[in-house]
């Protein structure tokens, strides 16, 4: 009898050791700071932009016709950066897999662009239960559970959960030693990207003077048109002081709808997000 439960108990703890162990995939690093993964959707393998700014999976051009996937009734209504609606009808991928990581009924949408070498965006709608680390020197990307040598240093993040069919993360910031601002994580905007709301410019003394001003009419609405205002900051540093930012290249942007966004990189080599915990390890 001791023998048999003996046995039981090992047999469930190494299920467990297999359930929990980590996943690790390569990842290609841009020469914009995108973050280029191979995934396959539904037997479709593809090349796509992981993406914690995008909120939901997104499908392009000749990949989407690949997956021959079929309408549901369901649509999502989102907003870009810069506040332009964006309504997409949702479709179904019976089966997402990241390397032998797996993950069954993603909703995604689709659109109907031609960018060379990409076939869509992978958001962190998948990984609502599970940490990623983003290891910018060894270009992998692990899913799975974090080490405690890992939870050292953390910040906290906010989480915008769209009903459960997209989610994006955010955290606080100070602008210049002195302004608290909530800034949105996007990877999916590259490297060393920071852009502010305009409406900052007031609360900061930004003097607009000798400032490069740049208009540009948006790709999903030919009426509208914003002002970029390109300077810098002294500085940008998480609210806890963990990860800081000297000098940054700052575009401050007239009709954005966060008080900032930024890109991901400058947080740290080595990275874990975890929406469970509502942190982001920095691990080196």
């Amino acid at each position: 009898m001791k023998k048999t439960m003996l046995l039981i108990l090992l047999s469930v703890s190494l299920l467990v050791k297999a359930q929990d162990a980590p996943v690790t995939i390569p990842f290609t690093l841009a020469g914009s700071g995108h973050i280029i993964i191979k995934a396959t959707m539904d037997g479709e393998e593809g090349n796509f932009v992981f993406d914690t700014g995008a909120g939901l999976n997104a499908v392009f051009g000749k990949y989407a016709k690949k997956l021959h996937a079929q309408p549901t009734h369901h649509f999502f209504v989102g907003h870009r950066s810069t506040g332009e609606e964006i309504a997409a009808n949702l479709l179904v991928s019976k089966e997402l897999s990241l390397g032998t990581l797996k993950f069954k009924d993603q909703y995604y949408c689709s659109f109907d662009l031609d960018l060379p070498g990409i076939d869509g965006l992978i958001s962190l709608q998948a990984f609502r239960n599970i940490p990623v680390t983003i290891d910018y020197t060894n270009k992998t990307l692990t899913f799975g559970t974090l080490k405690p040598a890992d939870k050292k240093r953390s910040i906290d993040i906010q989480l915008s959960d769209h009903a459960g069919k997209a989610v994006d993360i955010f955290t606080n910031v100070k602008l210049n030693d002195t302004l608290n601002a909530q800034v949105l994580l996007d990877a999916g905007s590259g490297k060393d990207v920071y852009y502010i709301s305009s409406r900052l410019m007031k609360p900061l003394s930004i003097d607009t003077a000798g400032m490069q001003v740049i208009s540009r009419k948006s790709e999903f609405d030919t009426l509208k048109t914003n002002r970029y205002y390109i300077g810098a900051l002294k500085s940008i540093t998480t609210e806890n002081g963990v990860s800081k930012k000297e000098s940054p290249r700052v575009v401050f942007v007239e009709g954005l709808i966060y008080e900032g966004l930024t890109s991901i990189n400058w947080l740290g080599k080595k990275i874990a997000i975890s929406i469970p915990e509502k942190k982001i390890y920095i691990i080196e």
